[in-house]
């Protein structure tokens, strides 16, 4: 080997290392850097005329396992979803309480029942008349609140779909930016290594709102679509242009209603999760209470002499009409609030029966023992009022223990994916550290090999001169 070429190859171990301790110190750098993917320098020997010259840098190597980010998004999309639901069952359930809380309707119903028994072995009791139209009022508050509280938790998940909606379009926005500068930078042979990482955590945070595949083009920009297949970002998307877009209570995209059929159109994310409260967990909740407001106020109404007119419960006033909504309206029929003795002889009796007389009050104490039909999701199709709202108050708090039973399911699987893929694709503090040492022994290495070769020019030039 020439002298020439041995300062060459010097020189080139020089320039590489140098290269490689700046790419190493960018890693060391960002090693706490969320999202930031570690880099490594691809060397090759470099060859003059078939024989070697060192070593050449061929490219700045970002290697990842995309199989593995896709699970971890997948995972982390599902638990977001199952959290975002879990949160507004959790939400619901507060207010309606377990079925021994003394706020819960199934403890008022009972309490109701108690005080009609009272009155029973008292019936010219004015405390005890008054006591059971203080629980009937109180029971038909809790329905009321327990109405409101699904609406509320329902609106509310309408506008945080609405902030979901728009997080998703800012992020694809600027992916779509990100897309074209890759590609552009790509063209010219230079580095996309931070542009990417940047696209990578945009990409992190559309999944955790809506579950999405993507795939790469050749060029480097990347396309997103959701799981099931409909483009949100396939071309340069121009300034205010939204891939999804919300129309009443339904997403779209591509004129396509995500919503209409969320489990396999959507999957997965704080979408679906919102998608699920707003259309299916609070109207199964409203339409379970709906059930006991029309059985409370059908059953009292049939108890009385006309079963056509309005008795101790009413809608709003009147007699049952329907049942959607019932549990807002419910209420206790005025005319007890003023005249308490029509508890014990009927709300609809002209005038107060005889000291004594129990007739009517057994026929509302019947009321609390005689099964009925229900026809809510999830609810026995019939059973005593007190059963039906034991069973209501159950499940409710059943949909909130599954929920957040699964949400802990996902977000292990999501944790311990996200743990391998930041081993997998983060810098190792470690790792690196001990590179710096090699890279340092390389250094001094060619460094030699440049001093010696220097010294044997000047001996060279001596036996010249």
């Amino acid at each position: 080997m020439s002298v020439q070429l041995a300062l060459t190859a010097a020189l080139s171990g020089l320039r590489t290392t140098q290269q490689q301790a700046a790419m190493t110190s960018h890693n060391l750098a960002n090693a706490t850097t969320a999202g930031y993917v570690r880099r490594d320098l691809a060397l090759s020997s470099a060859n003059t005329a078939g024989r070697g010259a060192g070593v050449q840098v061929d490219a700045i190597a970002r290697k990842v396992d995309e199989l593995l980010i896709r699970d971890a998004r997948f995972e982390t999309s599902r638990y977001t979803g199952q959290e975002a639901r879990a949160s507004a069952l959790a939400d619901y359930a507060l207010v309606l309480g377990q079925p021994q809380d003394e706020k819960s309707v199934s403890t008022q119903l009972s309490k109701l029942q108690q005080a009609f028994s009272r009155l029973h072995g008292m019936p010219q009791d004015d405390a005890a008349q008054n006591a059971v139209v203080s629980q009937a009022i109180t029971l038909t508050d809790s329905l009321n609140r327990a109405a409101e509280a699904a609406q509320t938790v329902q609106s509310d998940a309408r506008d945080r779909l609405q902030t979901s909606v728009d997080s998703v379009n800012t992020a694809l926005q600027r992916i779509s930016d990100l897309n074209g500068r890759i590609a552009g930078l790509e063209a010219r042979g230079g580095d996309t290594g931070d542009l990417r990482d940047d696209r990578d955590r945009l990409l992190d945070q559309v999944s955790q709102e809506i579950g999405i595949r993507t795939y790469s083009r050749e060029d480097g920009q990347v396309v997103v679509m959701t799981r099931n297949g409909q483009t949100l970002l396939d071309h340069p998307l121009s300034p205010g242009e939204s891939p999804l877009t919300l129309l009443g209570d339904d997403v779209m995209a591509n004129g396509v209603s995500l919503s209409a059929n969320p489990d396999s159109e959507i999957q997965s994310g704080r979408i679906m999760g919102y998608v699920q409260t707003i259309k299916q967990d609070m109207p199964r909740a409203l339409a379970q209470l709906d059930e006991l407001a029309a059985g409370l106020v059908q059953a009292f109404q049939g108890a009385e002499a006309d079963p056509t007119q309005p008795g101790l419960f009413t809608d709003a006033g009147a007699a049952h009409g329907a049942t959607a909504g019932l549990a807002s309206r419910i209420a206790v029929n005025d005319s007890v609030r003023t005249e308490s003795w029509r508890v014990r002889s009927g709300v609809q009796a002209a005038v107060p029966l005889q000291p004594g007389d129990q007739t009517q009050i057994d026929k509302f104490l019947t009321v609390f023992t005689t099964a009925r039909s229900f026809a809510a999701t999830d609810m026995p199709a019939s059973a005593t009022l007190g059963g039906y709202a034991t069973a209501m108050v159950s499940a409710q708090q059943g949909y909130r223990t599954g929920a957040e039973s699964e949400m802990n399911a996902r977000k292990i699987s999501a944790d311990t994916l996200e743990t391998a893929r930041i081993n997998r694709d983060g810098v190792n503090i470690d790792d690196e550290m001990q590179k710096l040492l090699l890279i340092e022994q390389s250094y001094g290495a060619s460094a030699q090999v440049v001093q010696v070769a220097g010294r044997m020019i000047d001996i060279l030039l001596q036996i010249k001169g």
